[in-house]
């Protein structure tokens, strides 16, 4: 040994990346208080609870606040005759039973929840899926017109993750064969306002849902938008099955039992954030924009988002995993895996579906038969939600997310081998692309 190599001082050890990561026990980058969860509960929020308990009709279908929240709504949306109902799911349902005679299919896209294919069935409609597009989860345009036929009454398209799904090609061309038009808004609320330039998207039904987790979250509660007075005249027909609108009780005749009556608590909390709805659509939009610069560099990463449409309501930040690029295999569980190391980081990701939606559902067996459509497999396969992106959080708490994505990605070449053994790659060698 040389001579006072004991008293040295050791070189201070530099951990590997995959040993900063708090799946390996590192720290987190983010704590949970740092994150405000949604639906953001206020005092407001409180105080508007107070108000529609004290009145002690907070079972009717005609209190006051429930119109208010109507008409708020309906202005809010640039002149729309506004419904509310019990839930985005309960809104679909009336407006295809509305327009079921204008033939015995449906066409929407095959990237859906079940929330909004459950109501096919009940209409009594028959589903065709047609694929998405990977640039933004919605329809594929070209692919939907080619599955247009003579039997498609009704179009069922759904926005997804704030995204509005404009297809003006499509919607032209189904007015040209008396298909109708109903828009899922329940995710992008932006989509039932009017453009200055381009005015409002060409529909007979838009549908909106007040559930939790959306923007006007207020526990369970849907809205139906529209124009046709025949169409908001049916709300009040199947929706309603003893107390009318203006206080009656009403049996008989045309009464459909469905009781989608509005929760007038629900509404209370809704008509409350109605005020806030712009600002809160552009905070959503400064984050969802700080998070594009910051995770757009990432490899792999694909960005679920058109930012030229200004009406997206970023309900949530939408990515794929394009698990090929990093060279690892383009399976669910390398998404899964790499979920989960953010989730430790303290990033709220969420996996939104695994499977289609309708291999949710008990009505056609057939359709899970059937050979997946590209796009959507590939996103069921990859995709994965930042879903923590509305105000009070702003750009401090999305500047830790992309600082949590990049501490990850950095620890990725060094996490192939768990990747793999995860993935059930037994031959020991990752190939891009490979799945």
């Amino acid at each position: 040994m040389p001579r006072h190599a004991a008293l040295r001082p050791a070189r201070p050890r530099i951990p590997s990346p995959k040993a900063t990561l708090a799946a390996y026990g590192g720290r987190p980058v983010l704590s949970p208080e740092r994150i405000a969860r949604w639906p953001a509960p206020s005092l407001d929020h409180v105080s508007a609870l107070i108000e529609a308990a004290r009145s002690g009709r907070y079972h009717r279908v005609n209190h006051p606040i429930v119109s208010q929240l109507e008409d708020a709504l309906g202005q809010w949306s640039g002149g729309l005759k506004v419904r509310a109902v019990g839930s985005g799911t309960a809104a679909i349902h009336i407006a295809l039973d509305y327009l079921r005679e204008h033939g015995p299919k449906i066409l929407t896209p095959a990237l859906n929840w079940p929330g909004a294919l459950g109501p096919i069935h009940f209409a009594g409609l028959e589903p065709v899926f047609a694929d998405v597009s990977l640039e933004d989860g919605c329809i594929d345009e070209n692919e939907a017109l080619a599955k247009l036929s003579p039997e498609i009454g009704v179009l069922l398209l759904s926005h997804l993750f704030g995204n509005v799904s404009e297809v003006p090609r499509l919607r032209q061309t189904a007015r040209t064969l008396d298909i109708a038009i109903v828009d899922d808004c329940a995710q992008a609320i932006g989509a039932v306002r009017p453009q200055p330039d381009a005015g409002r998207i060409d529909s007979d039904a838009f549908t909106l849902s007040g559930n939790g987790a959306k923007h006007l979250g207020a526990g369970e509660l849907g809205f139906l938008c529209g124009t046709n007075g025949g169409l908001i005249e049916h709300v009040d027909r199947v929706s309603l099955s003893s107390s009318a609108r203006d206080g009656g009780r009403v049996f008989a005749p045309m009464s459909y039992g469905l009781n989608y009556r509005p929760n007038v608590l629900s509404a209370a909390v809704a008509l409350s954030r109605l005020p806030g709805l712009d600002e809160q659509l552009a905070a959503r939009a400064e984050n969802a924009a700080i998070l594009r610069i910051g995770l757009s560099g990432l490899p792999g990463l694909r960005i679920l988002h058109r930012f030229t449409e200004a009406r997206n309501s970023y309900l949530n930040f939408a990515l794929l995993l394009e698990a090929g690029e990093l060279g690892l295999p383009a399976v669910p569980a390398t998404r899964d895996f790499i979920v989960d190391l953010l989730l430790q980081e303290g990033v709220p990701v969420w996996i939104w579906l695994r499977r289609p939606a309708w291999a949710y559902l008990p009505f056609w067996p057939e359709e899970a038969e059937r050979p997946p459509l590209p796009n959507t497999e590939k996103l069921l396969a990859g995709l994965f939600d930042i879903v923590e992106i509305a105000p009070p959080n702003g750009s401090d708490v999305m500047r830790a997310y992309i600082a949590a994505f990049e501490k990850v990605w950095t620890a990725l070449p060094e996490l192939a081998p768990d990747i793999r053994k995860a993935a059930g790659d037994s031959d020991g060698r990752i190939q891009a692309g490979r799945g």
